[in-house]
């Protein structure tokens, strides 16, 4: 299966069931992050072999689509692991301090470091997939170096513009998949502690994050 999926605008209309996510892939969870984008948690029918009914995300970009996010059940090379997009997000983040030397980002850095260094994935059935960081061909300028993150057959296009400008998941949204995810894994996991502490961590990243979308938002003082 491919790393990504666009989706058409409908599926990202409204926070309940629509005609492209159908009932085989219903909405489990759905959130707006603070720069106004939507992330859809979606769910198949159980699966032999899987804990959950989990399949993955679907992020709304900013060109009327979506990027589906496959999350790993089975362990390694099934999916995104919680550990490598905590990995994505601290690597992005670093992007944006480089970029402003802001105290908030640092202390989003911060509260992903903790989640990184106390979450225990479910299932260690290997080392995680190494991430790698590249530019996509033809992709619009991005200050950041790099648009797209890699673990093995799976990607992730990241918007290139600071502002949410451009298609490609902002890390606004990626903090929320990873929260979902989190959230996903606490009923059947045996490591519920240290999900719960990494949840708690990430949700502190995402209160920083509004903070900063909110502030980035606000007109400036004529």
């Amino acid at each position: 299966m491919g790393a990504f999926h666009a989706m058409t605008g409908p599926a990202m209309e409204t926070g309940t069931q629509s005609p492209a996510t159908g009932r085989g892939r219903d909405a489990i969870a759905w959130r707006r992050t603070a720069d106004g984008r939507d992330v859809a948690f979606l769910a198949t029918a159980l699966i032999p072999g899987r804990l959950l009914r989990l399949w993955g995300a679907v992020a709304e970009t900013g060109n009327g689509g979506g990027i589906f996010v496959r999350l790993g059940i089975l362990g390694a090379g099934d999916g995104w692991s919680v550990t490598e997009l905590l990995s994505v997000a601290r690597a992005r983040f670093e992007a944006e301090l480089a970029r402003t030397g802001e105290p908030e980002v640092e202390g989003i850095i911060l509260n992903l470091g903790r989640a990184a260094a106390m979450y225990r994935e479910p299932l260690e059935s290997g080392p995680a997939t190494p991430v790698s960081f590249e530019v996509e061909p033809g992709a619009a300028p991005s200050p950041y170096g790099w648009t797209v993150a890699r673990a093995g057959l799976f990607a992730i296009p990241l918007c290139p513009g600071p502002d949410g400008q451009g298609g490609g998941i902002t890390p606004g949204q990626l903090l929320v998949i990873i929260d979902l995810a989190l959230g996903a894994w606490l009923p059947v996991t045996p490591r519920r502690r240290s999900c719960w502490q990494a949840r708690r961590a990430v949700r502190a990243a995402l209160a920083i994050e509004a903070r900063r979308a909110a502030a980035a938002a606000r007109p400036a003082a004529g």
